[in-house]
């Protein structure tokens, strides 16, 4: 098996292209319905790279899907009834329906890592236990970490996330002694205190020695915006020796580890870097775009090896894409400049298929939309499409289509939308420009 990094969503290509019980470990560190926006420095620029809120109505279709599986529907059911229809069960929708796949991916063998904060890890825990299997729940690592607080807090500084750990059956991996740690030294007169006072001086040596295996709160790794050699600029990051520890305790050599969610590629950098075999996956072209960069710089040769699956590598794969399957070209195509992201829902979209915004300096930003259009077009889209931006609120907008269908009229709508600062608030951009590395204008960043 190669290693495999796909671009589209993970609930599709799981179903599609994962088979049945190949995968040895999994690990994933969803979205955590935070309610918040997360910035990225992304083409050397600041851009929001997602809106981490979630709603029922993009969700209710996961819903129906557990509420039909035998193994879900209960806790389904229970979970509608707490929570009622709204963000939080839209968030535990989409993750359920994610982590079914993920089950029916892993080996008899295997064993699943869920990264999730305390704000859902609860209902969380009972969505795996009704999946897993109560039996099969292995340990809640808590990953504390320190932080500045506000003067004027009324509760206790949040500064941890949750991993749940489960296995797939009864038997699993656990390399204890490749992830042991230095015993601390109590504030005692002996070194060792907690060591049975019957032990002779040299087995409690080598005891020390050797260390101990991990407890499940996991003081040791900070994040990484406090990691200057790791730090991408990318939302949600964590730090490499966390999953070093999880692939190395959970994993032998040669084993397939997945990554449904992998972001920036830590999750596959340590597999590969501990010798496994890795699939990841993720919806952003963005997130795609680090990865490929990060591995290339790490790994001598490794990008060559790599198949890269879901977005065109030529304006051949591109053409071949648009006919195919037109949403995936859309998501791919929205998210061609730096910063920007499909929609979440490719249907009654209004006319806006991507969105970012770009930071200009503290408190100042520029809303952009984009347009995809893999077919016929003309300049009554164009200035369609700059009506759907104005009622959007945008700034600017980028209407995305293949060079050879572009018209004078085009041009001519395109400039009738006038300026945004000292940039055009209407382009066009081609998948040509892309692949020749060409980017639209954005007004410069200015210092405040």
């Amino acid at each position: 098996m190669k290693n495999t990094l796909y671009f589209g969503d993970c609930l599709e290509v799981m179903r599609q292209d994962i088979a049945d019980e190949s995968v040895d470990l999994i690990y994933l560190d969803p979205p955590f319905n935070s309610k918040r926006i997360y910035n990225a420095f992304i083409g050397g620029a600041q851009w929001a790279a997602f809106d981490d809120t979630w709603r029922w109505s993009e969700a209710v279709h996961d819903w129906h899907e557990l509420a039909a599986n035998v193994d879900t529907a209960p806790v389904m059911e229970g979970l509608r009834r707490i929570l009622g229809e709204g963000a939080m069960l839209a968030y535990l929708s989409y993750i359920g329906n994610r982590l079914v796949e993920c089950r029916r991916a892993l080996k008899p063998t295997g064993s699943v890592f869920l990264h999730c904060d305390p704000t859902a890890s609860h209902y969380l825990k009972i969505s795996m236990d009704a999946l897993m299997g109560q039996e099969n729940f292995r340990n809640e690592i808590v990953w504390c970490y320190t932080g500045p607080g506000s003067p004027k807090m009324r509760q206790f500084n949040r500064k941890h996330d949750i991993v749940l750990w489960y296995s797939r059956g009864k038997t699993w991996t656990f390399n204890g002694d490749d992830v042991r740690i230095p015993h601390k030294k109590l504030n005692t007169n002996r070194a060792g205190a907690m060591i049975a006072d019957a032990m002779t001086p040299d087995k409690r040596d080598d005891y020390l020695k050797k260390g101990k295996i991990p407890e499940t709160w996991w003081p040791d790794f900070s994040p990484v915006g406090r990691l200057k050699n790791e730090r991408l600029g990318y939302p949600t990051q964590k730090p490499l020796a966390l999953l070093d520890r999880i692939v190395r305790a959970s994993s032998n050599e040669g084993d397939v580890i997945m990554d449904p969610f992998c972001g920036c590629g830590t999750t596959i950098y340590a597999a590969h870097a501990a010798r496994r075999r890795w699939i990841g996956i993720d919806v952003s072209v963005n997130a795609c775009k680090i990865i490929e960069r990060r591995l290339k710089s790490a790994f001598d040769g490794l990008w060559s090896d790599v198949e890269f699956i879901g977005m065109p590598k030529t304006l051949d794969d591109a053409r071949a894409l648009a006919e195919l399957d037109k949403f995936r070209f859309e998501r791919w195509a929205a998210a061609l400049i730096d910063g920007m992201e499909p929609n979440v829902r490719q249907r009654g979209d209004k006319g806006i298929d991507g969105r970012g915004r770009l930071a200009l300096r503290k408190g100042v930003f520029c809303d952009t939309v984009s347009q995809v259009k893999g077919g016929r077009t003309g300049a009554p889209d164009v200035r369609a499409f700059n009506g759907a931006r104005l009622q959007a609120g945008a700034d600017m907008g980028v209407f995305i289509c293949f060079e050879d269908r572009v018209t004078q009229g085009m041009k001519d709508a395109a400039a009738s939308a006038g300026m945004f600062m000292d940039a055009p608030a209407v382009q066009i951009y081609t998948v040509e420009d892309y692949f020749e590395g060409r980017a639209p204008a954005f007004p410069r960043p200015r210092q405040a």
